[in-house]
């Protein structure tokens, strides 16, 4: 966990450094701006081929309600499949409604609620449904701008806990604890 600590650190350190000039400054008063110019896009994008394939495409579409605070949807696909023996595969997919606040110019509070469809094996009879599992994430994070998009690293918490979610923890495999990054793309 110290490992992870420094490295987070090292992250944003070294990001406030490489795009302190590069930033643009937001308007102060976003009241008149058009519905477009209020919009914002990003997400995450994972890929991994090997013995292990993964691969995530989670876009994010937000509104700036005010200067500091805003709301949006999000879609998610996740592939997975174990290429050994036996070979296993699976696709999850879903959605999610999320809201961040932004305060002291790059630090933010993230809060958002989950839902993944994925195949589970039923315990008494063996055979495998698809299941809605609920996720629900609060957190906080940094953001570093470069023209008119951020790169953003966030540590979030479920408070739900669902021994369901696919999701894994790098503090361990009990951690409800979760490391996120992605890009945001201003219009």
């Amino acid at each position: 966990m110290k490992r992870l600590f420094t490295l987070f650190v090292s992250i944003v350190f070294i990001s406030s450094i490489s795009f302190a000039q590069a930033r643009e400054e937001e308007p102060d008063n976003i009241d008149g701006l058009s519905f477009k110019d209020r919009l914002y896009t990003g997400g995450n994008l994972g890929l991994s081929f090997g013995t292990f394939t993964f691969v995530d495409v989670s876009p994010i579409l937000g509104y700036r309600i005010t200067k500091d605070f805003s709301a949006g949807i999000g879609a998610k696909y996740i592939y997975s499949a174990f290429n050994g023996t036996p070979r296993t595969s699976v696709s999850m997919y879903g959605g999610s409604l999320f809201s961040r606040y932004l305060f002291l110019e790059n630090f933010l509070a993230h809060t958002e609620f989950e839902m993944i469809n994925m195949p589970l094996q039923q315990p008494f009879t063996g055979e495998v449904k698809r299941e809605w599992i609920p996720i629900g994430l609060v957190g906080g994070g940094y953001r570093q701008g470069f023209g008119n998009s951020y790169f953003q690293i966030m540590l979030l918490y479920d408070l739900i806990g669902d021994e369901r979610n696919p999701y894994v923890s790098p503090f361990g495999p009990q951690s409800r604890l979760y490391l996120r990054t992605g890009i945001t793309i201003g219009f």
